[in-house]
Parts: structure tokens; sequence; C-alpha cells
């Protein structure tokens, strides 16, 4: 069962998409990069007790854009969940995150761990950093790097069949059913085909990070108990060794599986039923 929301937050409009029982326990859940709230779909056909609230992050799937000047920076989207919960009216809530998602919930923890019971995180733990000692070298090439993209255009897919193939066939395969999910929330049919309804500036490279010290401050502040999937044949592996002592109260898991392994139904069953454990 689902049905999807729309929340005035942090000066936006987000989107979201309610999965599991209308007065169940509410949880947050926050995708990864380029994706949308219907990463979890798979994952929500086996809650009980659960109001799963699935967003699209700002500049995602139907979730509105930030301004055109605006960059976006990871710790923007801990104002952005401070603003759903308060829309909510949620004081306290646990939340599940995939791959970016997962680090900011980390972040949004650290930041307000009086409202959050527990983490899952799966195939992510800290944002991507950059070192300290490169960090001119680094913004002299993102800004480079952003005004030879700021002109450049995504060609549109002529059909939604050549969609969901590439979708199905990207550098993370996923199910026919899954892509068909994920294209419904992100993409909008236009005279020219399809075109993605991400933000095109979400593909632009940062012009700053998080520094590997203050990423480890956040960790080091997450009081709520952690729950972290890591994929055999992920992408986040070594994200997670780097920062996986850095947090308190830490479950690590291993699953046989890739960076979107919660998309398969035999994992999905698998981490739905831990957190249906929580209510």
């Amino acid at each position: 069962m689902s049905h999807e929301i729309v929340l005035n937050a942090a000066g936006y409009q987000m989107v979201a998409v309610e999965y599991g029982e209308p007065n169940g326990k509410p949880m947050l859940a926050l995708h990864g990069w380029l994706d949308n709230a219907a990463t979890f779909f798979e994952m929500a056909k086996y809650l009980k007790g659960i109001k799963l609230i699935a967003l699209d992050l700002i500049g995602h799937g139907r979730s509105e854009h930030r301004p055109k000047p605006m960059p976006y920076h990871i710790w923007d989207n801990v104002a952005d969940i401070h603003g759903v919960l308060d829309a909510l009216e949620l004081d306290k809530v646990d939340l599940v995150g995939h791959s970016m998602g997962a680090s900011i919930a980390m972040l949004f923890a650290a930041t307000f761990p009086e409202r959050v019971n527990r983490l899952m995180l799966i195939e992510g733990l800290g944002p991507l950093a950059y070192e300290v000692d490169k960090l001119p070298e680094l913004l002299s090439d993102a800004i480079v790097k952003r005004n030879r993209m700021s002109d450049k255009s995504l060609r549109p897919y002529k059909t939604w069949e050549a969609a969901v193939n590439a979708r199905m066939n990207g550098r993370w395969p996923v199910s026919r059913e899954a892509a068909e999910a994920l294209l419904e929330r992100g993409l909008t049919r236009t005279a020219k085909g399809y075109i993605w309804s991400n933000d095109p500036k979400l593909l632009m490279p940062s012009l700053v990070r998080f520094s590997p010290e203050q990423i480890s401050s956040f960790l080091k502040s997450v009081k709520a108990e952690a729950i972290v999937i890591k994929a055999t044949k992920g992408a986040a592996d070594t994200i997670i060794d780097r920062w996986i002592d850095d947090l308190e109260k830490i479950e690590l898991v291993e699953i046989e599986g890739d960076h979107h392994l919660h998309l398969v139904p035999e994992v999905a069953k698998i981490l739905t039923g831990r957190l249906n454990a929580w209510v």
C-alpha cells in the first residue's frame, strides 16, 4: 500500500511516498544520488506495523530543484530533513538511508541526536571527503569542470523501453520491475523523448566537501544505534571501512550483493525484517 504526499519544508516543495500501514510507526527513508523514493519499493512489500515515508530529496524525482545559481551540498539536505520532520510533526524517528541517503541520515543524526532513535545505513556511512592539503587544487578542478558542463544537456531517450533498458543495464544493474519503479518517478516525457527529472546540476563536481576530520567529528557525535549494511560487491566498502570505528553504537552486517542490493527481493525481506523488529 502506498500513496504520495506533498510537503512544504525548509522553503521547498518536497514529494514523498508513504509505504506500509497508515497508522504504523513512522520511519523516514532517504535514497541515494540520482535515485528517488521508489528505491524503497521492494523493502516496502514486507513492512509490518510501519509507515515508511520515502522522500524524493531536493533535486530528485518529483521534488523541487534548488535555485539555478545554488549548488548541491550534502549539508543542505540536513536542513531539508529538519524541515521535513517539522512539517510531519515528528519529534523523533528512525532513519533509513541508502548510499548518499545513508550519509545524510548519519549527518542528521549527529546534528540533531535528540530527533533520531535508530539508523539503518545501506551501502553508505560518511560522505565523500576532500583532503585538506588538496583543497585548492580540487576547488580549481571543480570550477573548470563545472564551466565546461554548464552548457551541456543529456540526450533524451527516444522511448520508454530504451530508458528502462539503460537503467536495467547501468553500472549497478537492477531488475525490470525496479527500473520501471525508479523511472516512473525519475523521468519526464517531452516532445523530444524522455528526460531525467533530476536536476542536471547534480552531475556537476562539488566545489567543496567536508574534510576527513569534519566527517569524523560528525560520526563521533551520533548517539543513535546504527545498523550498517555492507554489500560484498558494493561501492561503499572503502567508505564504510574508513569510518566504521568512529560510530559508538554500531552493528555491521555484510550481505551478498552489489550497491543496490536492497532492490533484490531476498535481501529486501531481510532488511525490512530488521526494521519490523524496531516496532
